[in-house]
């Protein structure tokens, strides 16, 4: 029999489905699951037709098949057609043995056929032989009626009835498809409801968030959370960039045995996002962008929101749904992404104004430790003054203490045991006298003048200044002087002063006979010299302190060297450290900058404008 359209035309006097059942239909919206159970029974009641059997079939949008779902139950044939809706409804949800079977059952649009093809294709109910699929739920049944369903503008879908074949009246064909899209459409507006009201509320529940008192951290895992919550997903993902640009995996929400498995796999899409700065979304993995990853294919719906706030790519928003999305729900429903990239906006303000509090934090640190730091240059530089004037003051007096231990001297007789006083007493003088002069010395360090000179030559000739003083203790001396070492822009004279300071402390710090090793070599973009002895530790002896004035583990003439040298290498552009190995108790290491000694030397623009200075007149 070829399958027609139905003309539902009633076979008895009897009254169609009155309004009450309509009513018992409609107050099923609130409940998908009722509302197919309602109709169900509807589908089988005697009053719509007595149907042998009814079923339902969904439509799966993603993968293009109309998939069965479930099966009618046995009809209650002694209750009006309002109350078995009503039962229904009331139902327990349940799965019985014969909607499981049919949950076995699916099948492409294009291989329909029969009254399901014709109803697909025009919409309306049709009839035809039940045989027409020969593997479907119904095939048995000589004759079926399949009735086209909508879920507001989209084709939700199909209510298969078996006909009986001496039916007591005609199926209530037209009826059923009006009552099961009147209901459905209801069912669609509430759902659509509470979707909005869903979104509102994890909206208004971040705001708040945004602006509580909870840290940054303890927002974005609200922001995951909040998320897949308004969607209706059961993942969601937030990726922050991290300084060096890339961009890693912040937070992940979901199930805890597949969460960071699948975040790891859109990590891949999430950076080209962020890199494209614009949002993606899309139904199954192979739209992804990207290679496949493994896992992939597991993702139903997904979609992305870059975190973008004043032209910065902060990260990325990912939300997405795995393959247990039920078939009634598409793609994205309707304000799904508005509501995303609303969420992804407040969070790239809140990432922005995190940030920015942090660079405020770090500036008022900064401005502290600078302002301490005035503090203490402003003592030092108190104390300094006091020490001048205290130098300048006693240097008279030791003067004179040596002159008049001098003329005693020259008074007494060789074989005085007087004399050996004196001596000490002069010597003392002479001591303190030179002591106030390297202090002199240190305040008032004047700007280098720099030439092209060679380190290792300025080491050679430091070592013959001071050679007298090895020879006399005894230093075992080695020497490892790379070979062509770069030429730098140096203060010659104050460089060797540098390496002779050095050389002073290690004298004084040394034992009679012990080891000294100097050594020059390149390292990279610098020439580093390195001044190593040994030394007997003593108890509280701290390194980092040599180069303090006046407060040095050396607190001597030395010491005081020690720190000349320190502020004559950094106007170098240098450093100078000190640090402690095994086998050697003392290395001194003197770095200074290749590259900077040669951008001073290329900056002659810097002569040529004081040049241009002094040709100028006075009146100009």
């Amino acid at each position: 029999m070829k399958p027609t359209a139905s003309r539902p035309e009633p076979a008895s006097p009897e009254p169609a489905p009155d309004v009450e059942a309509l009513r018992a239909l409609l107050e099923c919206e609130a409940d998908l699951d009722a509302l197919e159970r309602g109709l169900l029974a509807a589908a089988v009641h005697p009053v719509t037709g007595g149907a042998d059997g009814a079923w339902w079939m969904r439509w799966d949008e993603r993968r293009g098949r109309l998939e069965g779902w479930r099966a009618a139950e046995e009809p209650q044939r002694d209750v009006p057609l309002a109350s078995a809706i009503a039962r229904a409804r009331r139902a327990p949800p349940s799965v019985s043995p014969e909607s499981e079977r049919v949950r076995a059952w699916s099948r492409e649009v294009k291989d329909l056929a029969g009254a399901c093809e014709v109803a697909w294709r025009t919409g309306s109910p049709a009839e035809g032989p039940g045989g027409d699929l020969a593997d479907a739920p119904w095939s048995a049944s000589a004759r079926i009626a399949a009735v086209p369903l909508r879920r507001g503008p989209r084709f939700h879908g199909m209510l298969v009835l078996a006909i009986p074949e001496t039916p007591e009246r005609e199926p209530q064909l037209a009826w059923l498809a009006i009552a099961a899209n009147a209901a459905l459409a209801a069912q669609e507006r509430t759902a659509e409801a509470r979707r909005r009201a869903r979104q509102a509320a994890a909206l208004a529940e971040f705001a708040k968030a945004c602006v509580g008192a909870a840290n940054v951290a303890e927002t974005v895992h609200a922001l995951a959370r909040l998320a897949a919550q308004s969607l209706q997903v059961r993942h969601a993902a937030v990726y922050r960039r991290r300084d060096d640009g890339s961009l890693a995996l912040e937070v992940a929400h979901g199930p805890t045995p597949s969460r960071e498995r699948e975040a790891r796999v859109f990590q891949i899409a999430a950076a080209e996002v962020a890199r494209a700065s614009r949002s993606l979304s899309g139904v199954g993995a192979s739209e992804l962008p990207g290679p496949e990853s493994e896992g992939a294919g597991e993702v139903s719906v997904w979609a992305l929101q870059p975190l973008q706030a004043y032209g910065r790519s902060l990260g990325v928003l990912a939300a997405w749904d795995g393959p247990e999305r039920p078939p009634g729900l598409h793609d994205w429903e309707r304000g799904d992404l508005d509501t995303l990239a609303t969420l992804a906006d407040h969070a790239a303000l809140l990432l922005e104004h995190g940030r920015r509090l942090e660079e405020l934090a770090a500036a008022e640190r900064r401005r502290e430790d600078l302002a301490a730091r005035l503090r203490e240059q402003d003592r030092l530089a108190a104390m300094g003054e006091l020490a001048g004037r205290v130098a300048e003051d006693a240097r008279q007096p030791l003067a004179s203490m040596a002159a008049l231990a001098t003329r005693a001297l020259g008074e007494l007789a060789e074989d005085d045991p007087r004399r050996r006083y004196l001596e000490a007493v002069r010597h003392e003088a002479e001591r303190l006298e030179a002591l106030l002069e390297s202090q002199k010395e240190y305040a008032k360090l004047e700007r280098p003048r720099l030439q092209m000179e060679g380190l290792n030559e300025l080491a050679q000739e430091a070592l013959r200044s001071t050679a007298e003083s090895f020879s006399r203790r005894r230093v075992r001396l080695v020497k490892k002087l790379a070979p062509g070492l770069p030429t730098l822009l140096l203060d010659a004279a104050r460089i060797r002063r540098v390496i002779e300071n050095i050389f002073s402390c290690v004298l004084e710090a040394m034992p009679m006979g012990g080891r000294m090793r100097i050594e020059t070599r390149r390292s990279g973009t610098f020439v580093v010299l390195e001044v190593v002895h040994d030394r007997a530790r003593l108890e509280g002896d701290v390194l980092e302190r040599l180069f303090v004035p006046f407060g040095g583990a050396l607190a001597n003439r030395a010491a005081l060297g020690l720190g000349v040298a320190h502020q004559i290498v950094r106007e170098h552009g240098g450093e100078i450290r000190v640090r402690s190995e095994d086998e050697w108790s003392t290395v001194f290491a003197v770095t200074l900058p290749v590259l900077d000694n040669q951008d001073r030397r290329r900056g002659s623009d810097r002569r040529s404008v004081r040049s241009e200075r002094r040709r100028r007149r006075p009146e100009d």
